[in-house]
């Protein structure tokens, strides 16, 4: 059966943006709105909980990778990917980690991330990462039930649980959830009380969609399509906001979706393709708490493959503006034509393909009829 976008309620706070994430649309096609609500609201669930484990190894493996690189125990950096700890649904190579980050963030910054739950425009979960020059030092995430999420704005009185669902506003929100935060970081690390400190304001479904693609290149590209999902494509709301703004990222989404993901892969991959991964905890974390979409994610890898990175920067996005496109839900994704990278046609294992492969495919390698395995510099995620 497929579900139609007509399938999932008008009460849905993100409905409008959910075709605009290419991986997230066609997840609620093959499995529907109910299941999406059933697993992000059912509190036997716990879903968004239950991610704290692997939150938990992405941030250590980060922290752990740069303390290696500033020591030299990692002789290579140039061929170790780890999170980039702003946003960490992407990845850094291990040498590019503190220049990539000061020049985007500054010397000395804390950025932390407000994840709201689609259902029901609930703020769930909180993840915090302190950088001092570029480098990762500190980290930390709470979920829903922590007592912090009571703690109250000091002019507005809301509590910090209640101010999305009752500003509706992501950049209002924002900055009454920064003055809590502030207060919270200064009882916390009073040595960083005269850092830099942004919120990301998130819908859950951003990060799922980012997650989904496999393409190092394309997820940069979906950071773009998320901050402008007002502007470009025409949504009522937008996915996701900085608040305040880094304002180099002011500069580079006027640039437009090539030049903003070209500028980014540089920064963050010397423009090589990462087929992203999952650290160990995270497949455990998506085979057992949601094994439907991970079985959705695997089958799609293999048939799909890897969009390369001439075919990420030549993508036509859905044209959301268009009503009557819209109404026939047209919301397919256009890549030139072309061969696909397919690392399960590689020989490799499952976990090897998973655990993220960095390879020497950039925008100027010539278009192949086969992207061999010949093509793969490492295999893995941090040291190992």
């Amino acid at each position: 059966m497929v579900h139609t976008y007509g399938d999932i309620p008008e009460d849905f706070p993100s409905k409008s943006l959910i075709p605009l994430g290419e991986h997230l649309w066609r997840l609620f096609q093959e499995l529907g709105h109910e299941y999406w609500t059933e697993k992000t609201t059912d509190p036997e669930v716990k879903f968004m909980n239950s991610g704290s484990e692997f939150m938990h190894e992405k941030f250590k493996i980060a922290v752990d990778s740069a303390k290696k690189v500033m020591s030299g125990e990692i002789k290579d950096p140039e061929n170790v990917l780890t999170t980039w700890f702003f946003p960490p649904v992407l990845y850094v190579r291990s040498d590019l980690q503190m220049g990539s980050t000061k020049l985007i963030y500054g010397e000395s910054t804390d950025i932390t991330f407000i994840v709201l739950n689609d259902a029901n425009y609930e703020l769930e979960m909180l993840i915090n990462g302190h950088m001092e020059d570029g480098v990762p030092v500190d980290y930390w995430y709470l979920y829903s039930d922590d007592e912090v999420f009571e703690r109250r704005h000091i002019k507005r009185g809301l509590r910090l649980r209640e101010i999305p669902k009752n500003t509706k506003n992501f950049t209002k929100a924002g900055f009454y959830i920064l003055d809590v935060l502030k207060d919270i970081r200064n009882e916390r690390s009073p040595q960083w009380a005269n850092s830099a400190y942004s919120m990301c304001m998130v819908w859950f479904s951003a990060a799922i969609n980012l997650f989904s693609e496999p393409s190092s290149w394309s997820s940069l590209a979906g950071i773009w399509d998320g901050i402008v999902a007002q502007k470009v494509y025409g949504r009522p709301i937008p996915w996701f906001c900085y608040v305040p703004w880094p304002p180099i990222f002011n500069v580079l989404t006027t640039m437009g979706r090539p030049e903003w993901t070209m500028k980014l892969a540089g920064l963050l991959t010397s423009h090589r393709l990462f087929i992203n991964g999952f650290e160990p905890k995270m497949q455990e974390f998506f085979r057992e708490e949601v094994p439907e979409f991970w079985d959705f994610l695997i089958k799609t890898w293999k048939e799909r493959g890897v969009t390369t990175p001439r075919q990420t920067l030549g993508c036509t996005p859905p044209d959301l503006k268009n009503k009557k496109k819209f109404k026939k839900e047209e919301f397919d994704w256009v890549y030139p034509k072309g061969t696909r990278v397919m690392p399960y046609e590689w020989g490799l294992t499952e976990d090897e393909v998973l655990n993220g492969i960095y390879t020497d495919i950039t925008h100027k390698t010539p278009s192949q009829e086969f992207y061999g395995k010949e093509h793969i510099t490492n295999i893995g995620i941090g040291r190992k």
